[in-house]
């Protein structure tokens, strides 16, 4: 088992080399490196890059809370806890290939809130199916008032396919528990005794992460949560803007949140370097902003919230006694 996964794990960091590399190519190709370089020397960096990464963690208070709300049926947990547990597992994918910071971070909220690792993955992929919805929310929003390429529009068409049906799924598998339970002890019975009932008894853990669908009142602080939290991570890129003599304006930062965000769902290499910046660049670029200035944006804007956030998560982690490799050698073994 540990070759196959070694295996798969080397083709996908080396694709996401060769994608982060590709997009790269593509950001800087028929483009003046010194005026970018002017770009970025000649920004008004005051007050806007003293603001921007305070704004920025505001987000991930918000975010601390929802997965808070989140575990609220089954633990309960400091609100710094959560912070915590999700600037790390940030500061892990600025560092570590393949999303590898999705395991760190539910490696490390396991610890802290006492909840098995299945329970801490489903409830990561349950914040991140709100978070797209979020980010297509507005998306669409912003595109609905800016002259969207063709491009842009195909991206909100993928966007919204993508996040609405993994809703519709996970709306399917709550509601019909029982049966999904059912069909998955059928499926199984073919399997070794032993590896069944562990693989049935992560599926029911992992189902624990949609108790917090069955309570409205829970149901809708997530839904605000996570509205709140992309709402102060878009005033981060709204604040950047007069940096750079760009009018601030909520239609474009919009428009460079979600778009760049979406594109960290390409597989690349850590901390999104290439499909961000290509991304971010060419939604600035949609309002006639040069495209020297736009890649200075975008680089900006990710130095403000890569440095912070991966310097946090690493004290984080420290200070939890958790060093970031033992967190990685706990995908080695399957999450119970």
């Amino acid at each position: 088992m540990a070759e196959p996964r070694r295996s798969r794990r080397t083709l996908a960091i080396a694709f996401g080399l060769l994608s982060s590399l590709t997009f790269l190519y593509l950001a800087f190709r028929r483009i003046d490196l010194h005026g970018v370089g002017d770009a970025l020397m000649h920004s008004d960096w005051w007050p806007w890059y003293v603001i921007a990464p305070f704004v920025y963690y505001a987000g991930h208070i918000a975010r601390g809370q929802r997965c808070r709300t989140i575990l609220e049926p089954h633990c309960e947990i400091s609100l710094m806890t959560g912070v915590n547990c999700t600037i790390i597992g940030y500061a892990a994918n600025n560092l570590l290939p393949a999303r590898m910071g999705e395991v760190v971070r539910a490696y490390v909220l396991g610890r802290r809130a006492n909840v098995s690792v299945s329970l801490a993955l489903a409830v990561t992929f349950l914040e991140r199916i709100f978070d797209g919805l979020s980010i297509t929310f507005i998306l669409v929003i912003a595109g609905y008032f800016a002259p969207l390429p063709e491009w842009g529009k195909h991206v909100v068409t993928v966007a919204l396919t993508v996040f609405a049906g993994a809703s519709v799924a996970v709306a399917l598998l709550t509601a019909a528990r029982p049966l999904v339970r059912r069909v998955a002890a059928m499926v199984t019975s073919v399997l070794p005794e032993n590896i069944a009932r562990r693989l049935l008894g992560i599926l029911d853990r992992a189902f624990g992460a949609t108790d917090c669908l069955r309570s409205p009142r829970i149901l809708f602080m997530v839904l605000l949560l996570s509205l709140a939290a992309w709402a102060c991570e878009g005033s981060m890129f709204l604040i950047v803007l007069p940096a750079f003599g760009l009018p601030m304006n909520p239609l474009w930062a919009a428009l460079a949140l979600s778009i760049s965000n979406l594109a960290t769902l390409v597989p690349s290499s850590p901390g999104y370097i290439g499909p961000f910046h290509y991304f971010c660049m060419q939604a600035i670029r949609i309002f006639g902003v040069p495209q020297e200035t736009a890649l200075g944006y975008a680089i900006m804007v990710h130095l403000l919230f890569y440095i912070p956030v991966t310097i946090y998560g690493l004290v984080a982690l420290t200070s939890y006694g958790i060093s970031l490799g033992k967190a990685v050698e706990s995908q080695s073994n399957p999450p119970g």
